[in-house]
């Protein structure tokens, strides 16, 4: 989480931060979990949206992995989708996201994707 000094110059100056470089992509996706916990979604959404400015393939999962929780929360599952998928082509042996996105499905009444993206995830997670 980020602390006390680092969210209150986010959340005082925005624009400083807005400049920073994508090599602080991790930093991004810390501020936009901690929106995610103050139930702050939409502006959890602009710090993942940084986070995806970076070149870092594990960065990037986490990101779009993130995005696509909060796209969740919003209740934009075709969205949260759309940001498993770009996940799962960072790293397709991420059985949380596989997991996540079966739940999305579910949550859509598309039952047998979401049977099949949790087995994968299951399957994953037990390292078959």
């Amino acid at each position: 989480m980020a602390g006390a000094k680092e969210m209150r110059t986010m959340e005082n100056d925005n624009s400083g931060f807005a400049s920073r470089s994508t090599t602080d992509a991790k930093i991004w996706v810390k501020y936009g979990d901690e929106m995610m916990t103050k139930g702050q979604v939409d502006k959890a959404l602009e710090f993942y949206d940084r986070a995806l400015e970076s070149t870092s393939t594990h960065t990037q999962t986490q990101a779009w992995y993130s995005k696509a929780n909060a796209l969740d929360a919003l209740g934009r599952y075709n969205d949260a989708i759309q940001c498993y998928d770009s996940a799962l082509k960072c790293d397709p042996d991420d059985a949380e996201c596989w997991f996540n996105k079966g739940l999305t499905y579910k949550k859509m009444g598309r039952l047998d994707e979401g049977a099949v993206c949790i087995n994968k995830g299951v399957q994953i997670a037990m390292g078959r």
